[in-house]
C-alpha cells in the first residue's frame, strides 16, 4: 500500500460532508415550498406521490451512483498517495476527467428534464413533474456524496488490512 496523504482525503470528505448538509437544508426548503404550493392547488396529495417517485427514482439510481462514487473514491484515494509521478498523475486526472463528464450528464439530464416541463396553467401535472425531477436531483446528488464517503473510508480501511 502507497502512503497516503491522510489531510487531502479528510479534507475532499469535509467539503463533501458540507455540501451534504447544504443540499439538505436546500431539500427541506424546497419541499417546504412544494408542500405549500400542492396544498394551495387543493391537491396535497401530488407532495407525498412527487416524494415517491423521488424514492423510486433513487432506487434506480443506486447502483450507477455507487459504482461511479466508488470508482471515483478511487482515483482520489490514487492521487492522494505521496511520491506518484507525472505519469500516473496525467493517468488519474484523464480518469477523473471521464468520472466529471458522467456527472455533468446526470446534471445536464435532470436539468433539461426540469426547463422541458411545460408551464403549470398549459398541464395540470406539472408541478408533480416537476417537483419529482427536483427531489430526485437533490436526492441524487446526496446519494452519491454519501457513497462518495463510504467509499472512500472503506478502500482506506480495506488497503490497510492488506
Amino acid at each position: 500500500m502507497p502512503n497516503l496523504n491522510p489531510i487531502k482525503l479528510q479534507r475532499t470528505m469535509l467539503v463533501n460532508r458540507v455540501v451534504q448538509a447544504l443540499l439538505i437544508a436546500l431539500l427541506i426548503f424546497i419541499a417546504v415550498i412544494f408542500q405549500s404550493l400542492f396544498a394551495q392547488q387543493g391537491k396535497p396529495g401530488q407532495f407525498i406521490s412527487s416524494i415517491i417517485v423521488a424514492v423510486v427514482v433513487q432506487l434506480l439510481l443506486i447502483y450507477p451512483i455507487y459504482k461511479l462514487a466508488w470508482r471515483d473514491a478511487g482515483i482520489q484515494i490514487d492521487s492522494s498517495a505521496v511520491g506518484i509521478t507525472p505519469e500516473q498523475t496525467a493517468i488519474l486526472r484523464k480518469k477523473r476527467l471521464l468520472g466529471e463528464l458522467w456527472k455533468v450528464c446526470g446534471v445536464a439530464f435532470f436539468m433539461a428534464f426540469a426547463v422541458m416541463v411545460p408551464d403549470v396553467k398549459k398541464a395540470s401535472g406539472a408541478r408533480l413533474v416537476l417537483a419529482s425531477t427536483i427531489f430526485s436531483f437533490l436526492l441524487t446528488c446526496l446519494m452519491y456524496f454519501q457513497c462518495f464517503n463510504f467509499a472512500v473510508r472503506k478502500r482506506v480501511a480495506l488497503n490497510r488490512q492488506k
